[in-house]
């Protein structure tokens, strides 16, 4: 069978937040010619970042989040703001605002669709490497961070006992196993 896209058949804005719009929409299936709605959101790209400092510890970040109501262990991330163009030098603003670390180097190592059946957007996994503190946290007035470092040695570990729960912080490491993999040894 051959899969192809959706005939668009209206759309409409629901709602409009400062990070997120909702739209339905009405599409026709290829297959069945039903037509059907869907919820969409909209929300800016965002980026994630994997600080690595130069003795071997990942830079993370404790913060309370309200989907979960909880503490959440992560890597730095968040929204690529509407006046950057480049997911690189966002992810360098997160690294900086949620940590206070700076990096030597940042190369991307991933894109994905944090759930494409419903969102719009996509997020930029970056490995930053050289990773040293240069400044103290400048957290927006919704955050409360406590940073976290922890040696590479101890990640599996973290995951392996639920410790690092969110999905594309998870994602990002999968991107990062994926690239020390594929690249060439010299």
């Amino acid at each position: 069978m051959t899969l192809h896209a959706w005939q668009q058949l209206s759309i409409e804005t629901l709602v409009q937040y400062k990070v997120f719009h909702v739209r339905k929409a009405r599409r026709r299936s290829p297959r069945t010619g039903a037509d059907i709605g869907f919820f969409l959101l909209d929300t800016p790209n965002w980026v994630n970042v994997l600080p690595i400092t130069d003795d071997g510890h990942v830079v993370m970040v404790r913060q309370y989040r309200h989907g979960s109501e909880r503490v959440s262990l992560e890597i730095p991330g968040g929204l690529i703001d509407a006046h950057e163009t480049d997911p690189a030098a966002a992810a360098a603003r997160e690294l900086r605002e949620e940590t206070g670390y700076e990096a030597a180097h940042i190369e991307r190592i991933g894109v994905m669709n944090p759930n494409p059946s419903m969102m719009t957007n996509q997020c930029f996994a970056f490995l930053a490497t050289g990773c040293r503190r240069t400044g103290d946290l400048q957290m927006d007035p919704g955050e409360d961070i406590e940073v976290v470092t922890l040696p590479l040695t101890e990640l599996d570990a973290c995951i392996a006992r639920g410790d690092i729960e969110h999905a594309i912080v998870l994602a990002t490491l999968c991107f990062w196993r994926a690239h020390l993999a594929t690249r060439p040894t010299t």
